[in-house]
């Protein structure tokens, strides 16, 4: 069945009445299988700014920025405070406003058409494209999910002993418990989420405050571009740690929990008017979001400086610390509040973003593949997907989990293009956006913003080619193949049309 005769089909289904009332209910079924609770009304046009309605449409931002404090960002803080102190301050301001940047286009993807990106991507691609971006995806969530419900399991074991397998368990029961509080609706869910985030903010905060950075170098790291030789793989994984693939399906479904007005002769004031305060809220929780990250950077910049500045950078560098680690030097640092702190944030942090991280699978799943399924069955297959190479990682590699942690923020890296690439073809589009469509100099912006990362990745990879050549000329062919599959998935996104 064509797009157009699905849309006429769903139509007739929809009872009699007002334009807006027409039109709104064919929303409402469009979100319905996502099962993303009552819709929130947002009340009637306002003249001038109105603190109210701000507070009407806070909330999918925030749930959004819990992929920002996750605990993969936790661990790429920590890494890139110990081995570039505070150099690297400037580069997690920038990807933060790219991120605001990116999710502001799929936030207004979903706020204008009433679709999110799964949904379009299931429009706008054939089979043979949407299934590899679907699996490359899924695949980007799932190391996500490993970094999540891994740090969740390390909190549980520096709060109460519990075993590292035991952890992930009760990751995924709990995080069912928060899924289940959407059936009260979004409002309930997304206060859950705003309280986690205020949990970090305290404890974080209270450890920056504990510390003594210097002010003089904090400025200079924001301020002055500069990555350090040895710090390379930490610099792109911040760009593949802040800005995650599923995290742009997921603001794209979550701003449809509110309920804007219509009707043809309001229609493009209540669009323009829900998409100004969506970017507000966002710009305000990504800060809340960098301030966090920054502090836990800061915090162990300045725990790094304070003996031999050049000894214990080639530590971090020998060996960079984890997450269990990072406890014990606070604790050294800090006393025993400093671990205490550190676990009691690290928990909000795995929990919160676990639970999000399940939401966007299953927004992805239903929405790119059109799998129709109950809620509860959505999120089962959704966690269960994720939980049994999670389970594998936290049992066989316990001792390197910190070097899978690396690695999985360099794998959302070079999964980022699947999703922005998607999300810049449908934000420019006239034919989808119509007169929301971006202007000519955001989108020069995404474009060159796209080929910065698309480049980093390649740049990240080259060395690996090299040393894969020395196991031989077929591993050496096999990894240069695996190279041009991506580069050429890349091009066929960028070159296919959209409608």
């Amino acid at each position: 069945m064509s797009q157009h005769s699905e849309d006429s089909s769903l139509l007739k289904n929809v009872d009699c009445g007002t334009p807006e009332q027409s039109y709104n209910s064919t929303l409402e079924r469009e979100f319905e299988v996502h099962d993303i609770g009552n819709l929130v009304e947002v009340g009637d046009l306002e003249p001038a700014f109105s603190f109210r309605k701000l507070l009407r449409f806070a909330g999918p931002g925030f749930a959004m920025s819990i992929a920002y404090l996750d605990p993969g960002n936790i661990c790429s803080d920590l890494h890139c405070g110990a081995v570039a102190g505070y150099k690297l301050i400037w580069l997690l301001f920038l990807t933060h406003a790219l991120g605001l940047y990116v999710q502001t286009l799929s936030a207004r993807i979903g706020i204008v058409t009433g679709r999110n990106l799964a949904q379009h991507c299931h429009e706008q691609y054939a089979r043979s494209i949407r299934i590899p971006l679907w699996l490359v995806c899924e695949l980007a969530i799932i190391g996500s999910d490993i970094q999540e419900s891994i740090g969740t399991a390390i909190a549980l074991y520096l709060l109460f002993g519990v075993q590292i397998w035991a952890g992930i368990l009760v990751a995924a029961l709990l995080s069912y418990v928060i899924l289940g509080i959407q059936r009260f609706g979004a409002r309930k869910v997304e206060a859950l989420f705003i309280a986690m985030i205020a949990i970090m903010c305290a404890c974080f905060g209270v450890e920056v405050f504990m510390s003594s950075p210097d002010v003089r170098e904090i400025t200079k790291g924001l301020l002055i571009p500069r990555i350090p030789a040895s710090a390379t793989v930490q610099a792109v994984g911040i760009v593949g740690a802040v800005i995650m693939p599923h995290n742009l399906f997921l603001h794209s479904a979550l701003v449809g929990t509110r309920r804007i007005k219509r009707a043809a002769d309001v229609r493009h004031a209540s669009i323009r008017e829900a998409n100004f305060y969506t970017t507000l809220e966002s710009g305000v929780a990504l800060l809340f979001s960098f301030a966090i990250n920054a502090t836990i950077m800061i915090v162990f910049a300045d725990i790094y400086s304070r003996g031999n500045s050049a000894k214990s950078v080639h530590m971090a560098e020998q060996h960079l610390p984890g997450l269990v680690e990072a406890a014990d030097l606070l604790r050294g640092a800090f006393g025993d509040l400093g671990p205490l702190l550190w676990a009691i944030g690290l928990l909000s942090s795995g929990q919160s973003s676990t639970a999000t991280g399940t939401m966007a699978g299953q927004y992805l799943m239903e929405g790119m593949m059109r799998l129709r399924a109950s809620p509860w069955l959505r999120q089962f297959i959704s966690r269960s997907t994720s939980l049994v190479p999670t389970m594998l990682v936290g049992v066989l590699f316990t001792s390197r989990l910190d070097q899978f942690d690396e690695w999985l923020n360099v794998l959302q890296s070079l999964a980022l293009p699947f999703a922005l690439i998607p999300t810049l073809k449908l934000a420019q589009s006239s034919h989808v956006m119509s007169e929301f469509a971006v202007g000519p100099r955001w989108r020069a912006f995404g474009w060159l913003a796209a080929a910065v990362i698309i480049a980093l990745n390649v740049y990240l990879l080259l060395p690996l080619i090299v040393d894969l050549a020395s196991y031989g000329v077929a591993a050496a062919c096999m990894a240069l193949a695996l190279l041009g599959m991506y580069l050429l998935f890349v091009y066929i996104l960028v070159a296919s049309k959209v409608e």
